[in-house]
């Protein structure tokens, strides 16, 4: 059975290198921006059997056009420091919300590159996370007030009637909010 699935790798690396290194580059876009030092010594571990629920509102857009928004790399940590620590990621549920100047880093590459001269340097992070499971949403009124179309985000990025209410919305379903 092993050789079989040892070939089956070996075939879709071959033949299909896009899809295996899809799979490798979203856990690799994780690590490298999430990650951190790890710390030894704890003694306020984080329990493995827990389901953790936490959510980011993210609200500045990133230094330079071709940069990653910084406040997404919060999500990447949380992801990292839980697999560093043996939280299974089913246990791991995060959200991502987002509004003012980070807005336009939603936006699928031909659209930002029509607003903002150059390439979203955010997607290969955003599209990681959505890998991981993290929900990204958008503020509905922050579309309006930059007059950006919903047809024009990335295509897993959902839009709530505003952040207020796409906050409050996960909190009452349990999550923690933060806002880096």
């Amino acid at each position: 059975m092993s050789r079989r699935i040892n070939r089956f790798a070996l075939t879709a690396v071959l033949f299909f290198p896009s899809v295996a290194s899809t799979q490798t580059s979203s856990a690799d876009v994780i690590r490298q921006q999430g990650s951190g030092p790890i710390a030894s010594g704890i003694t306020f571990p984080m329990p493995s059997d827990l389901h953790y629920r936490m959510a980011w509102g993210v609200n500045v857009g990133p230094t330079k056009p071709d940069s990653v928004v910084s406040g997404f790399r919060q999500a990447a940590s949380f992801l990292y420091v839980s697999d560093a620590n043996g939280v299974p990621r089913s246990n791991v549920h995060l959200a991502v919300v987002v509004w003012g100047t980070a807005t336009h880093s939603l936006l699928k590459n031909e659209a930002y590159k029509a607003a903002k001269g150059t390439d979203n340097a955010s997607i290969p992070l955003l599209q990681a996370l959505n890998d991981a499971g993290v929900q990204v949403i958008v503020c509905g009124v922050a579309l309006i007030n930059r007059k950006l179309s919903p047809t024009d985000l990335l295509p897993f990025v959902t839009v709530a009637p505003t952040a207020t209410h796409a906050l409050a919305t996960l909190h009452a379903q349990g999550y923690g909010l933060f806002t880096p």
